[in-house]
C-alpha cells in the first residue's frame, strides 16, 4: 500500500517543517506533499529548501481554507504519485512510525473503514456524527466537551481495538484515495471547521465508517497555527465556525426555516459564550 502524507501549511513553516523532517524517514510514509495556502510570511521560500525527492512542496494559490488546501494536496498527490492511502495532518502534530502504519494497516484490512484515527494523547478528537440536535450542542464549548469527554472514556473502555466513531478530528486521520475520490474530497464552501464532518456524512452515505484506534495515540497542540492567526480568540474564530456549520445544515441535514431561525438564535448565544471564555481567559493571573 503506497502512502502519502498531505501537510496543509499556513504561516507555520517552522512547525510544517519540523514535522516532515520528523516523519520522513518512516516506513509507513512514501511521500510527503506540503501545501502551502498563499502564506502571507516566507513559509513557502523556506520550505521550498526542503524540497527532495521524498518531499514535494507546492502552492495552492490563494488561502481557500482548510479544505480547498487539503484538496489541493491531495489531488497533487493522486496525480503524481498515486497513493493508495493519504493521512492528513495539520502542522502542529506528532505522531510515530507504528502508529501510521496501524492506521495503513487498518485502512487495508477492513474495507468498509472510511476515516481512521488514534487517539490524541491530550484533549478530545472524537465525536459523534451530529444531526441537528448535535450541530446546537456543537456550538457550545462547554456542552460539546463534556460529550466528547465521554465518547473518549467509551472508546478507552472498549475490547475492540478499532472502535466505531461518528467523526475524527482533521487534525490527524488517514483514509483511502479511492475513499477521497468518491466522497469528492473536502467540502471547499467551508472555509474552516466542519471539514471533517462534512467529509464523514459523505463517507457514510457510501458505507464508508470512522474508527478510531484504541491503544494509538498522537500529539495536537491543537490549533496552534489557527490561534496564531486569531490571537488565541474564540470568539474571532466563530464566523467561520457558525458559517461551516450553516453549509452543513442547509446541504447535508437539510434543515428547515424554523430549524435555521433556532440555529441563529443559538449561534448569537454560543458567540456571547466565547466573548466571556476570552474575557476569563485573557484576565486570569
Amino acid at each position: 500500500m503506497k502512502t502519502t502524507l498531505i501537510i496543509l501549511n499556513y504561516n507555520d513553516a517552522e512547525r510544517t517543517i519540523k514535522l516532515a523532517q520528523a516523519v520522513k524517514n518512516y516506513n509507513s510514509i512514501d511521500h510527503i506533499v506540503i501545501t502551502d495556502n498563499a502564506s502571507g510570511d516566507d513559509s513557502f521560500a523556506r520550505l521550498l529548501k526542503i524540497a527532495d525527492e521524498k518531499i514535494s512542496v507546492i502552492s495552492s494559490g490563494f488561502n481557500g481554507g482548510y479544505a480547498k488546501g487539503n484538496n489541493f494536496g491531495c489531488r497533487y498527490a493522486i496525480a503524481n504519485f498515486s497513493p493508495d492511502i493519504l493521512f492528513i495532518a495539520n502542522p502542529d502534530v506528532a505522531f510515530d512510525d507504528e502508529t501510521a502504519g496501524a492506521m495503513a494497516a487498518a485502512l487495508s484490512k477492513y474495507k468498509n473503514l472510511g476515516v481512521v484515527a488514534p487517539l490524541v494523547r491530550k484533549g478530545y478528537n472524537v465525536w459523534n456524527l451530529p444531526g441537528f440536535t448535535g450541530i446546537i450542542e456543537s456550538l457550545f464549548l462547554v456542552w460539546f466537551t463534556l460529550d466528547k469527554m465521554l465518547i473518549r472514556r467509551k472508546i478507552l473502555k472498549s475490547s475492540k481495538a478499532l472502535v466505531p466513531a461518528g467523526v475524527a478530528e482533521g487534525s490527524f486521520f488517514a483514509l483511502t484515495a479511492d475513499a477521497y475520490k468518491k466522497a469528492g474530497g473536502f467540502d471547499e464552501r467551508t472555509f474552516l471547521y466542519s471539514e471533517e464532518i462534512i467529509l464523514a456524512s459523505r463517507l457514510k452515505t457510501l458505507g464508508l465508517h470512522t474508527g478510531i484506534l484504541r491503544d494509538y495515540r498522537y500529539d495536537h497542540l491543537h490549533s496552534a497555527s489557527i490561534r496564531k492567526h486569531y490571537h488565541s480568540s474564540k470568539a474571532r474564530t466563530f464566523k467561520h465556525f457558525k458559517d461551516s456549520f450553516a453549509i452543513y445544515n442547509k446541504y447535508y441535514l437539510n434543515t428547515t426555516d424554523i430549524q435555521n431561525k433556532i440555529y441563529g438564535l443559538a449561534c448569537k448565544i454560543a458567540y456571547g459564550e466565547r466573548l466571556v471564555y476570552d474575557f476569563i481567559k485573557n484576565h486570569m493571573p
